[in-house]
Protein backbone atom coordinates (compact mmCIF):
# COMPACT_ATOMS: atom_id res chain seq x y z
CA UNK A 1 0.00 0.00 0.00
CA UNK A 2 1.11 3.00 -0.80
CA UNK A 3 -0.05 6.47 0.25
CA UNK A 4 0.74 10.22 -0.12
CA UNK A 5 -1.80 13.15 1.32
CA UNK A 6 -1.19 16.60 0.37
CA UNK A 7 -3.26 19.57 1.92
CA UNK A 8 -2.48 23.30 0.96
CA UNK A 9 -4.75 26.35 1.82
CA UNK A 10 -4.50 30.01 1.81
CA UNK A 11 -5.90 33.33 2.98
CA UNK A 12 -5.49 36.34 0.94
CA UNK A 13 -6.29 39.65 2.51
CA UNK A 14 -7.08 41.82 -0.48
CA UNK A 15 -4.99 45.04 -0.39
CA UNK A 16 -7.88 48.18 0.50
CA UNK A 17 -8.69 51.40 1.75
CA UNK A 18 -9.56 50.77 5.22
CA UNK A 19 -12.31 53.36 4.84
CA UNK A 20 -13.18 55.93 1.52
CA UNK A 21 -11.55 58.87 3.22
CA UNK A 22 -9.04 56.81 4.84
CA UNK A 23 -5.14 57.43 4.29
CA UNK A 24 -4.07 53.79 5.25
CA UNK A 25 -3.92 51.12 3.41
CA UNK A 26 -3.21 47.60 4.71
CA UNK A 27 -3.33 44.17 2.93
CA UNK A 28 -0.98 40.71 3.13
CA UNK A 29 -1.36 36.71 2.28
CA UNK A 30 -1.27 33.45 4.38
CA UNK A 31 -0.09 30.29 2.99
CA UNK A 32 0.01 27.13 4.52
CA UNK A 33 1.00 23.79 3.25
CA UNK A 34 1.23 20.15 4.62
CA UNK A 35 2.62 17.35 2.45
CA UNK A 36 2.30 13.74 3.95
CA UNK A 37 3.16 10.26 2.32
CA UNK A 38 2.91 6.95 3.97
CA UNK A 39 4.92 3.75 2.16
CA UNK A 40 3.63 0.29 3.35
CA UNK A 41 4.94 -3.30 1.72
CA UNK A 42 5.88 -0.68 -1.11
CA UNK A 43 8.40 -2.25 -3.48
CA UNK A 44 9.33 0.82 -5.15
CA UNK A 45 10.49 1.50 -1.62
CA UNK A 46 10.08 4.94 0.34
CA UNK A 47 10.33 6.53 3.78
CA UNK A 48 7.70 8.08 5.78
CA UNK A 49 7.47 11.74 6.30
CA UNK A 50 5.60 14.91 7.04
CA UNK A 51 6.30 18.76 5.40
CA UNK A 52 4.51 22.01 7.17
CA UNK A 53 5.24 25.61 6.23
CA UNK A 54 3.25 28.81 7.26
CA UNK A 55 3.58 32.09 5.15
CA UNK A 56 3.05 35.33 6.33
CA UNK A 57 3.05 38.57 4.25
CA UNK A 58 1.69 41.65 5.89
CA UNK A 59 1.76 45.62 4.40
CA UNK A 60 0.72 48.73 6.43
CA UNK A 61 1.03 51.91 4.21
CA UNK A 62 -0.21 55.89 5.18
CA UNK A 63 0.58 58.25 2.56
CA UNK A 64 -0.24 62.12 3.32
CA UNK A 65 0.80 65.46 1.41
CA UNK A 66 4.19 65.36 2.82
CA UNK A 67 4.93 61.82 4.12
CA UNK A 68 4.91 58.83 3.00
CA UNK A 69 5.25 55.48 5.64
CA UNK A 70 5.13 51.96 4.58
CA UNK A 71 5.73 49.00 7.14
CA UNK A 72 6.38 45.70 6.11
CA UNK A 73 6.30 41.90 8.06
CA UNK A 74 7.49 38.55 6.59
CA UNK A 75 7.65 35.40 8.51
CA UNK A 76 7.78 32.12 7.78
CA UNK A 77 8.21 28.60 9.54
CA UNK A 78 8.41 24.82 8.27
CA UNK A 79 9.08 21.41 9.86
CA UNK A 80 9.79 18.56 8.27
CA UNK A 81 9.33 14.79 9.98
CA UNK A 82 10.76 11.58 8.93
CA UNK A 83 10.57 8.12 9.98
CA UNK A 84 14.25 7.61 10.18
CA UNK A 85 14.42 10.49 12.52
CA UNK A 86 13.25 10.79 16.09
CA UNK A 87 13.39 15.11 15.24
CA UNK A 88 11.12 17.14 13.68
CA UNK A 89 13.62 19.47 11.94
CA UNK A 90 13.31 23.04 10.85
CA UNK A 91 13.04 23.96 6.62
CA UNK A 92 12.55 27.29 6.84
CA UNK A 93 12.49 29.89 9.94
CA UNK A 94 12.21 33.67 9.73
CA UNK A 95 10.57 37.21 10.42
CA UNK A 96 11.54 40.71 9.09
CA UNK A 97 9.94 43.87 10.04
CA UNK A 98 10.97 46.78 7.50
CA UNK A 99 10.08 50.95 7.95
CA UNK A 100 10.66 53.39 5.69
CA UNK A 101 9.27 56.88 6.65
CA UNK A 102 9.58 59.39 3.87
CA UNK A 103 9.51 63.31 3.74
CA UNK A 104 7.89 63.88 0.40
CA UNK A 105 9.70 66.46 -2.06
CA UNK A 106 8.31 67.38 -5.74
CA UNK A 107 11.43 65.06 -7.30
CA UNK A 108 11.37 61.16 -6.72
CA UNK A 109 14.08 61.84 -4.24
CA UNK A 110 13.55 62.72 -0.73
CA UNK A 111 15.12 62.63 2.66
CA UNK A 112 14.19 59.33 4.77
CA UNK A 113 14.98 56.93 8.04
CA UNK A 114 14.06 53.34 7.94
CA UNK A 115 14.02 50.69 10.70
CA UNK A 116 14.55 46.96 10.58
CA UNK A 117 14.14 43.99 12.92
CA UNK A 118 15.22 40.20 11.64
CA UNK A 119 15.22 37.20 13.58
CA UNK A 120 14.29 33.65 13.68
CA UNK A 121 10.90 32.23 16.11
CA UNK A 122 12.53 28.83 17.07
CA UNK A 123 15.92 27.44 17.97
CA UNK A 124 18.05 25.81 15.38
CA UNK A 125 20.23 22.39 15.39
CA UNK A 126 22.81 20.88 13.69
CA UNK A 127 22.39 16.92 13.60
CA UNK A 128 24.73 14.72 13.63
CA UNK A 129 25.49 10.50 14.64
CA UNK A 130 26.50 10.14 18.20
CA UNK A 131 28.82 6.91 19.10
CA UNK A 132 26.86 3.96 19.20
CA UNK A 133 24.51 5.40 15.50
CA UNK A 134 21.58 7.37 17.40
CA UNK A 135 20.84 10.80 16.15
CA UNK A 136 21.51 13.64 18.78
CA UNK A 137 21.26 17.51 18.14
CA UNK A 138 23.73 20.27 19.14
CA UNK A 139 22.18 23.80 19.85
CA UNK A 140 23.49 26.02 17.19
CA UNK A 141 20.53 28.84 17.58
CA UNK A 142 17.98 30.21 19.21
CA UNK A 143 14.94 32.76 19.49
CA UNK A 144 16.43 36.28 19.15
CA UNK A 145 20.21 35.10 18.49
CA UNK A 146 20.51 36.10 16.40
CA UNK A 147 18.51 39.29 16.21
CA UNK A 148 19.69 42.38 14.19
CA UNK A 149 18.32 45.65 14.53
CA UNK A 150 19.17 48.23 12.29
CA UNK A 151 18.26 52.07 11.80
CA UNK A 152 19.48 54.51 9.24
CA UNK A 153 19.32 57.91 7.64
CA UNK A 154 19.52 59.08 4.01
CA UNK A 155 17.79 59.50 0.86
CA UNK A 156 15.40 57.36 -1.19
CA UNK A 157 14.45 57.31 -4.23
CA UNK A 158 10.40 56.72 -4.69
CA UNK A 159 8.39 57.15 -8.33
CA UNK A 160 5.88 55.01 -7.88
CA UNK A 161 5.30 52.27 -5.27
CA UNK A 162 6.66 49.57 -7.51
CA UNK A 163 10.53 50.14 -6.79
CA UNK A 164 12.04 51.84 -3.56
CA UNK A 165 16.02 52.32 -3.39
CA UNK A 166 17.02 53.57 0.00
CA UNK A 167 20.56 55.03 0.22
CA UNK A 168 21.87 55.27 3.86
CA UNK A 169 24.89 56.67 5.42
CA UNK A 170 24.16 57.09 8.48
CA UNK A 171 23.49 53.29 9.93
CA UNK A 172 23.82 51.91 13.10
CA UNK A 173 22.88 47.97 13.54
CA UNK A 174 23.09 45.85 16.91
CA UNK A 175 23.64 42.13 16.59
CA UNK A 176 22.56 40.62 19.53
CA UNK A 177 23.04 36.27 20.47
CA UNK A 178 22.54 34.80 24.17
CA UNK A 179 25.27 34.53 26.24
CA UNK A 180 24.64 30.52 26.57
CA UNK A 181 26.44 30.71 22.57
CA UNK A 182 29.50 33.11 23.77
CA UNK A 183 30.21 31.80 26.83
CA UNK A 184 32.55 29.17 26.71
CA UNK A 185 34.15 30.56 23.04
CA UNK A 186 38.05 30.36 22.87
CA UNK A 187 39.90 33.72 22.00
CA UNK A 188 39.58 34.61 18.63
CA UNK A 189 35.98 32.71 18.01
CA UNK A 190 32.57 35.00 17.31
CA UNK A 191 29.48 34.06 17.35
CA UNK A 192 27.69 35.92 14.40
CA UNK A 193 30.59 38.45 15.40
CA UNK A 194 29.91 38.88 18.78
CA UNK A 195 32.98 38.26 20.77
CA UNK A 196 33.43 36.15 23.48
CA UNK A 197 31.96 36.38 26.81
CA UNK A 198 29.78 39.47 24.59
CA UNK A 199 25.91 39.37 24.05
CA UNK A 200 26.04 42.54 21.71
CA UNK A 201 28.12 43.91 18.87
CA UNK A 202 27.68 47.43 17.39
CA UNK A 203 27.96 48.69 13.81
CA UNK A 204 28.10 52.08 12.07
CA UNK A 205 27.82 52.31 8.25
CA UNK A 206 26.31 52.17 4.98
CA UNK A 207 23.35 50.70 4.34
CA UNK A 208 21.46 50.21 0.56
CA UNK A 209 18.58 48.82 0.23
CA UNK A 210 15.90 48.34 -2.46
CA UNK A 211 12.32 46.88 -3.33
CA UNK A 212 11.00 46.45 -6.59
CA UNK A 213 7.63 44.54 -7.39
CA UNK A 214 7.01 44.17 -11.23
CA UNK A 215 4.10 41.95 -13.96
CA UNK A 216 5.99 39.61 -15.85
CA UNK A 217 3.21 38.13 -17.51
CA UNK A 218 -0.52 38.62 -16.90
CA UNK A 219 -1.28 37.00 -13.26
CA UNK A 220 2.68 36.83 -12.52
CA UNK A 221 4.23 39.27 -10.30
CA UNK A 222 8.10 39.46 -9.57
CA UNK A 223 9.44 40.79 -6.06
CA UNK A 224 12.83 41.90 -5.91
CA UNK A 225 14.32 42.87 -2.45
CA UNK A 226 18.18 43.28 -1.54
CA UNK A 227 20.35 44.57 1.61
CA UNK A 228 23.42 45.89 1.93
CA UNK A 229 25.48 46.89 4.51
CA UNK A 230 28.88 47.51 5.63
CA UNK A 231 30.96 48.41 8.69
CA UNK A 232 32.83 51.47 8.56
CA UNK A 233 34.10 50.62 12.15
CA UNK A 234 35.55 47.61 10.91
CA UNK A 235 36.64 45.56 7.48
CA UNK A 236 34.45 48.74 5.52
CA UNK A 237 34.80 46.89 2.25
CA UNK A 238 32.83 44.06 3.34
CA UNK A 239 29.57 44.50 2.40
CA UNK A 240 26.99 41.85 4.04
CA UNK A 241 24.10 40.69 1.89
CA UNK A 242 20.63 39.44 1.87
CA UNK A 243 18.66 39.68 -1.50
CA UNK A 244 15.21 37.92 -1.99
CA UNK A 245 13.12 36.97 -5.53
CA UNK A 246 9.57 35.90 -5.53
CA UNK A 247 7.53 34.80 -7.88
CA UNK A 248 3.72 34.99 -7.22
CA UNK A 249 1.43 32.98 -10.08
CA UNK A 250 -2.30 33.86 -9.62
CA UNK A 251 -3.61 30.66 -11.39
CA UNK A 252 -7.45 31.41 -11.42
CA UNK A 253 -9.29 33.01 -7.98
CA UNK A 254 -8.77 29.68 -6.11
CA UNK A 255 -5.52 29.04 -6.18
CA UNK A 256 -1.86 30.08 -6.85
CA UNK A 257 1.69 28.86 -6.73
CA UNK A 258 4.90 30.93 -4.85
CA UNK A 259 8.68 31.02 -5.53
CA UNK A 260 10.97 31.96 -3.64
CA UNK A 261 15.12 32.49 -3.36
CA UNK A 262 17.24 34.00 -0.99
CA UNK A 263 21.01 34.75 -1.34
CA UNK A 264 22.99 35.79 2.68
CA UNK A 265 26.18 36.88 2.68
CA UNK A 266 27.31 37.33 6.33
CA UNK A 267 31.29 36.64 6.95
CA UNK A 268 30.29 37.53 10.78
CA UNK A 269 28.60 33.85 10.64
CA UNK A 270 30.42 32.01 7.70
CA UNK A 271 32.09 33.70 5.06
CA UNK A 272 29.56 31.39 2.00
CA UNK A 273 27.30 32.32 0.46
CA UNK A 274 23.82 30.95 1.91
CA UNK A 275 21.02 30.21 0.24
CA UNK A 276 17.03 29.13 0.54
CA UNK A 277 14.67 28.22 -1.66
CA UNK A 278 10.84 27.44 -1.27
CA UNK A 279 8.23 26.68 -3.77
CA UNK A 280 4.28 26.00 -2.54
CA UNK A 281 1.16 26.08 -4.39
CA UNK A 282 -1.78 27.26 -2.24
CA UNK A 283 -5.84 27.19 -2.21
CA UNK A 284 -7.03 30.95 -0.93
CA UNK A 285 -9.73 33.12 -0.89
CA UNK A 286 -9.99 37.02 -0.37
CA UNK A 287 -11.46 38.55 3.30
Amino acid sequence: MYLVFLFSTGIIFAQSEIEKDSLWTKGGTINVLFNQANFGEWLGGGTNSFNGIVNLDYELHRLEEKWDWTTTFDASLGFSKTESSNFYKKTVDHFELNSVLIRKKTNPWSFSTSTNIKSQWVAGYEFSEGSTGEEIKNKTTAFFSPLYARIGVGITYKKTRSFSLQIEPVTARLIYVGSQFTDNLATGETFFGVAPNEQTRFEMGLSIAAQGKWPLFPNVILNNKINLISNYLKEFKNFDLDYTMGIDMKINNFMSAQFELQLLYDDNAIAKIQTRQVFGVSFGFSI
